[in-house]
């Protein structure tokens, strides 16, 4: 028998290709395929990776349909198998079967797409080093940290933290509103935070890393108004929703650990010098900012970790859809949802938009107040109206962009 004709007959994945298990999208349940060869992350239905899952090159295509009739209780057809071959050449799946200029192909597709997702108006990314040497250093050496001897009592600590500021918040804010801070201490502090910043996406790296994962770059990223590392962890679509929510939430994690010097500081330290001010500095401003990273309706840490428990890929996306249907077409055209997720898409849509109404009003109401006090209403009714229009275009161009591009992975 032939090389050829052993791929067709018993069917064998390239080597490298990771499966990953069952998450819910708009009401369909979709595995990701990774191919670490091209740096493609595709998608494919349960059927599909039931099947992938099995060809491993000891069982033939009798096999496979009568494990696959077993599980759906349906006999797979010719017509079946000439869809799955298909898709399966067409991205190069197979063991035995691949075409290396259609490889190279694919490959620079996949290169393309990431750097088009790069880059925008509002938001874009610049990759600086591939930390992959760097973390297979690191992580045998910091093995005991992902053990619950110590992230049981690191919790503790954190919540000591948060409810140490808390308690003095007066206190801490009072520190930090304070005027006549000397220059050193405010570059101090800049430069704390960014390194607060780094390991908190380095955690989610790590974390990565430990559980499996491959993380590819580690870069600057620039989403408005904000500049600020960031930490490339794709493979967290092929773990399970507990290790995705750890890979989320670690981030957080280190960033509030990070503060337990300068509670220590303030706590013990003396009062008015400029390490307890900038202990209370770091203090009130890093818990603020680890708080806003758990806020679920901004796509920061919170956002995915409420995604990944939901085992949803895509909440925030799905949410819209679902009221979208709703309301377009009734509650028949929401039906294929699971009621688990009609839930999460309600009280998730809801709350998102009670909460982006409360924020926009909030802000309105303080740049109208700003600009009233400069120019006068007229001038600031003027102003909020031109940046209005000027928004609604953005947005619209941006709809219109994403509707026409193709994702990077599908």
């Amino acid at each position: 028998m032939t090389t050829v004709d052993a791929t067709w007959t018993r069917p064998r994945l390239r080597a490298g290709i990771v499966l990953g298990p069952g998450q819910w999208r708009n009401g369909k349940l979709v595995h990701h395929v990774k191919d670490p060869e091209t740096g493609w992350y595709y998608r494919v239905g349960p059927r599909e990776h039931f099947l992938m899952s099995r060809m491993d090159g000891t069982r033939g295509l009798d096999e496979l349909a009568g494990e696959y009739a077993a599980a759906y209780q349906r006999r797979l057809g010719p017509e079946n198998w000439q869809q799955l071959f298909g898709m399966l050449h067409q991205r190069q799946l197979l063991d035995g079967a691949t075409d290396p200029e259609e490889l190279a192909r694919l490959t620079a597709t996949a290169a393309a797409g990431a750097a088009k997702g790069r880059r925008g108006p509002l938001s874009a990314r610049l990759p600086l080093f591939d930390p992959e040497r760097l973390f297979s250093w690191l992580l045998p050496r910091l093995a005991p940290v992902f053990s619950w001897w110590f992230v049981a009592p690191a919790l503790l600590a954190v919540f000591a933290v948060a409810g140490y500021v808390a308690l003095h918040l007066p206190e801490l804010a009072d520190g930090v509103t304070g005027g006549g801070r000397p220059l050193p201490a405010i570059l101090a502090a800049v430069v704390v935070t960014w390194v607060i910043v780094f390991l908190h996406e380095c955690a989610h790296g790590l974390t990565c890393r430990h559980f499996g994962g491959r993380v590819t770059e580690i870069g600057m990223m620039w989403r408005f108004p904000l500049l600020a590392p960031y930490c490339k962890v794709d493979d967290v679509v092929l773990f399970t929703p507990r290790r995705r929510v750890a890979t989320a939430f670690a981030g957080i994690f280190v960033s509030m650990l990070a503060l337990l010097p300068f509670a220590a500081i303030h706590l013990w330290g003396t009062p008015g010098g400029q390490l307890h001010e900038l202990a209370s500095t770091m203090l009130i401003f890093g818990t603020a900012a680890a708080a806003l990273n758990l806020v679920p309706f901004l796509r920061l840490d919170g956002y995915y970790m409420l995604s990944h428990a939901l085992n949803l890929t895509d909440l925030r996306g799905d949410s819209y859809r679902f009221y979208g249907q709703l309301l377009r077409h009734g509650p028949g055209a929401v039906r294929a949802h699971r009621p688990r997720d009609r839930l999460a898409y309600a009280l998730y849509g809801l709350a998102s938009a009670v909460f982006a109404a409360t924020v926009l009003t909030l802000l309105v109401r303080y740049w109208y107040d700003t600009l009233a006090h400069w120019l006068g209403p007229t001038w600031a009714v003027t102003i909020l109206a031109a940046e209005a229009a000027l928004l609604a275009l953005l947005l619209t161009h941006l709809a219109h962009r994403r509707k026409e591009g193709p994702p990077l992975n599908a």
